[in-house]
């Protein structure tokens, strides 16, 4: 669900596609930055990478990116991150669990309607996920045009 395949094809070498991707990823965001990308690039080929355009507040929800340079193309596979996966598993196993128990103690059909909101909570963190990697997707592709 949070886990999303992308491969860009380009007409530059893999030394060149190497050299592009470092220029516009920085090892650590900092102030002020003007770097899309946080993270590594290497000489082999292998990105591991963070978007920082929308650095902020909501950061949680960046892609990390992770991928590998080959025959003139790059294979990309944007992930949430392993931490938010923790936070999102604990959310749908435990709410189903607390609001069972509350039914059971107040007997009121309105405690039910949390289920609903727990669909629509998974939904906007994935619709949030799924711009920033679209956005992720776009600024990576101008810089192989």
């Amino acid at each position: 669900m949070f886990k999303k395949l992308h491969t860009i094809k380009s007409k530059l070498s893999n030394e060149e596609i190497i050299a592009i991707l470092q220029a516009k990823v920085e090892n650590f965001h900092r102030d002020n930055s003007k770097f899309d990308f946080e993270g590594n690039v290497n000489l082999s080929g292998e990105i591991n990478i963070k978007p920082t355009f929308d650095y902020g507040p909501r950061n949680q929800f960046r892609p990390e990116i992770s991928g590998k340079i080959h025959s003139n193309q790059v294979d990309l596979v944007f992930d949430l991150s392993s931490i938010m996966k923790k936070v999102l598993w604990f959310i749908i196993l435990v709410e189903p669990l607390f609001i069972l128990f509350i039914y059971t103690k107040i007997q009121e059909k309105q405690v039910l309607l949390f289920f609903p909101f727990l669909i629509v909570f998974i939904l906007i963190l994935k619709f949030t996920f799924d711009s920033k990697v679209k956005k992720s997707i776009t600024l990576l592709e101008s810089y192989f045009k």
